[in-house]
């Protein structure tokens, strides 16, 4: 096979195994360590001491080769695949991204050979925007010690009202993170002793604008002991491809409650179909109330359920289902 080059962001954990399973070399060049201008005068270097068989699986970073993929030159010709799992689509979409950019996206698509979705709701909005995309469906996996300790954690026979969610800055909009603070002060006006931890790296701003009674930030720590800690866990993302935090939640036995714009919907709507919520504070809040005000033989259930949800996503599983997709892809 041609030579495979991975054009990292970042990157994240999840990227770089599916990058590790094909081989792929890295090549920090359109890395977020440096600017827009450097990374198109790193990609033009690259491109004019490269063959146009290179095969660039790109980290979300596809939109300035693809740009370079429209001039009439043969090196610039590269098969390129991009890794979808950020809000980039939701915010084509929803118009959130300047015109002048979303112009550029919707040059650039048609240039992507294939596309690697994470999850289901990125392939719909990917279709929805560009409908003649070739896609590979794939979902995240929780890292293997963090798996090994949730799946041997008992299922939840104690409650309290303690909500967790975990996800880190600085854009807020995406992890919903205003809803959420919105939606709990709803809750915590009704059961008093409720508590919000939210784990992550957020600077003071945000922690400031968000700040309530009840409300707790946690800078990333032992992410198992807050869901031991906990009883319920939210996400409210506005475009959150794919939360691995709602895996490791539901591996951990705890129920989770998302939106219809987190990726993770699909596997939360097998937990309970009306755990998936639209982003409105008072239904997410009256859907919190209603599961704390649940029998606790019905929470057991729901905690033994969320548990076998969360196994799927074991490393050895996920990577294996990748490689067959890219292996019918590409023929091998």
């Amino acid at each position: 096979m041609n030579k495979i080059l991975f054009l990292l962001y970042s990157p994240h954990y999840f990227h770089k195994s599916l990058a590790n399973s094909v081989g792929a070399v890295d090549l920090d060049i359109l890395s977020n360590k440096k600017n827009y201008f450097e990374r198109i005068l790193f990609y033009l270097k690259y491109a004019l001491n490269s063959s146009s068989s290179d095969i660039l699986l790109c980290e979300g970073t596809f939109l300035i080769p693809s740009l370079f993929k429209l001039l009439p030159f043969k090196r610039f010709k590269k098969t390129i695949i991009n890794i979808s799992a950020d809000p980039t689509l939701f915010y084509i979409k929803i118009k959130r991204i300047n015109i002048l950019k979303r112009f550029l996206y919707f040059l650039a698509m048609p240039q992507v050979d294939l596309f690697i979705c994470v999850g289901n709701m990125e392939k719909d909005i990917l279709k929805e925007i560009y409908p003649n995309s070739k896609i590979i469906v794939t979902y995240p996996y929780i890292k293997e010690e963090r798996y090994n300790y949730l799946l041997n954690l008992p299922v939840k026979e104690k409650f309290n009202h303690n909500i967790l969610f975990i996800g880190n800055g600085p854009d807020y909009f995406c992890k919903g993170l205003d809803i959420l603070a919105n939606t709990f002060k709803i809750v915590k006006k009704k059961i008093q002793d409720s508590e919000l931890f939210i784990l992550g790296n957020w600077d003071m701003e945000i922690k400031k604008k968000f700040s309530y009674d009840g409300i707790k930030f946690i800078d990333f720590t032992d992410v198992c002991e807050y869901i031991e800690k906990s009883s319920l866990y939210v996400h409210l993302g506005r475009g959150e491809a794919f939360s691995v935090s709602t895996l490791e939640a539901l591996l951990g036995g705890i129920p989770s409650i998302v939106s219809e714009y987190t990726g993770a919907k699909e596997v939360v709507g097998n937990l309970r179909r009306d755990f998936v919520v639209p982003l409105d504070s008072k239904i997410v809040a009256e859907k919190i109330i209603e599961y704390f005000s649940l029998p606790e033989d019905e929470k057991i259930y729901l905690s033994l359920k969320a548990k076998k949800l969360g196994r799927r996503f074991k490393k050895e599983l996920i990577l294996s289902n990748f490689i067959k997709e890219w292996n019918v892809y590409f023929k091998l």
